[in-house]
């Protein structure tokens, strides 16, 4: 039996004719408080992203 390995990283995403859907993951400490309050905390901070999907 051939088993696959999960990549390190990998971007999971859906998508539609008309939208793309990307999930991003977060640490507990920033996951758990915005599922939780539905909006991040104040230790996220917008300027750390570090990668952005560009369409062709």
């Amino acid at each position: 039996m051939y088993v696959m390995e999960e990549p390190q990283r990998g971007i999971r995403a859906v998508y539609a004719a008309s939208t793309i859907t990307v999930y991003q993951a977060y640490s507990p400490d920033i996951g758990i408080p915005a599922g939780r309050e539905g909006r991040f905390p104040t230790l996220w901070k917008r300027d750390r992203m570090t990668w952005v999907i560009k369409p062709r």
